[in-house]
């Protein structure tokens, strides 16, 4: 039988192990995340490595991943290792661990276990990918702060209902959001998810954006805006 991957235009996907499947909060993460040239990158709780894969497609960037599951970090490490982009290293720690080494980067993202109020999966890799067991948001904002340049970007995706959780955190260790994007799966949906851009510096008021995934209820009638974002990824585009 095959192994399962998924095919990008400029790299594959795979995403058989771990926990981690391929999927929307990743993709999305990846294709907005405003990493640019010369950044050095951090990506906390890689996963398959989909969101620094498509980071490193766009931006001449320094990519360090960090993946606690380590079967899912074995399979980072053998996406990263087949994809044309040089200058990443997957690292399988906690992230508590990682922070001992020092080291600050220009931008950090994540897509976080966020699920805290729902009965956690019996199955281990699932409950580490999805629920928040390892890294509560306190602690990912409380990490994110010392990994992070003064001047630095944490870009991360939450569901609505964990909102003041996140921002609750976030402001706990002084972040200030400086873009927020309120993504939504078709017109007339309630708001499902919201990427934020944090930043140490209080730049005044947030830059704040609407995105359509779908523009109506017929299956993948993706909007305008979502195959612009993807289109140098997705083969279908």
């Amino acid at each position: 039988m095959a192994e399962p991957y998924f095919q990008f235009k400029k790299f594959r996907v795979y995403h058989s192990a771990g926990g981690f499947k391929v999927g929307t909060d990743g993709v999305l993460l990846g294709a907005w995340a405003p990493a640019k040239d010369g950044d050095s990158v951090l990506d906390i709780g890689t996963g398959t490595g989909i969101i620094s894969l498509m980071i490193a497609q766009r931006a001449k960037v320094s990519v360090d991943l960090i993946e606690i599951n380590p079967i899912a970090a074995g399979q980072a490490k053998r996406n990263v290792m087949c994809s044309p982009f040089s200058n990443m290293t997957v690292y399988n720690e906690a992230i508590a661990d990682f922070t001992n080494r020092g080291k600050q980067y220009d931008f950090i993202v994540c897509n976080p276990p966020f699920y805290s109020h729902s009965q956690p999966s019996k199955d281990v890799s699932i409950r580490l990918a999805k629920h928040t067991v390892t890294l509560k948001p306190a602690d990912l904002f409380k990490y994110a702060s010392q990994l992070l340049k003064p001047d630095g970007r944490f870009a991360v995706i939450f569901p609505q209902t964990e909102y003041d959780v996140f921002f609750n955190s976030a402001k706990a260790e002084g972040f200030f959001a400086r873009e927020i994007v309120n993504v939504f799966p078709q017109p007339d949906y309630p708001l499902i998810r919201l990427m934020v851009c944090f930043t140490k510096e209080n730049n005044g008021e947030s830059n704040m954006t609407d995105f359509l995934i779908e523009k109506s209820a017929k299956r993948h009638d993706y909007s305008e805006e979502y195959k612009e974002w993807t289109k140098d990824y997705f083969l279908r585009f």
